[in-house]
């Protein structure tokens, strides 16, 4: 199973805190790539994790123990096989769009 989310710019740095406490070794979310209009400046950033089942329950154990944080955090589990439109559909239900910078 696969997990994506995605993050307000202001729970960005506790939530790479958290990914990093909880093995991704690295930031998830290095730039804020999301925005209601597609430009900059980004209000969010994404990810998409495969995560294991024991992974999901930290996860959720986190969040559950951090509802401030966890109100900016959309989380979905989805399967990449079966449904691999998932990260657009969640972006169209947030109504973000991905931000478009030209090639230097």
């Amino acid at each position: 199973m696969h997990s994506l989310f995605i993050i307000a710019a202001e729970v960005k740095d506790w939530f790479n805190q958290q990914a990093e406490a909880l093995g991704n070794n690295g930031v998830a979310i290095s730039a804020l790539t999301l925005s209601a209009t597609g430009n900059d400046p980004g209000t969010h950033g994404w990810c998409a994790v495969q995560l294991s089942p024991e992974k999901e329950q930290e996860v959720a154990n986190l969040l559950a123990a951090n509802p401030d944080k966890a109100t900016s955090i959309d989380w979905s589990k989805y399967d990449l096989d079966t449904q691999p439109n998932l990260p657009q559909q969640r972006l169209a239900v947030r109504e973000l769009k991905v931000i478009q910078k030209p090639f230097p």
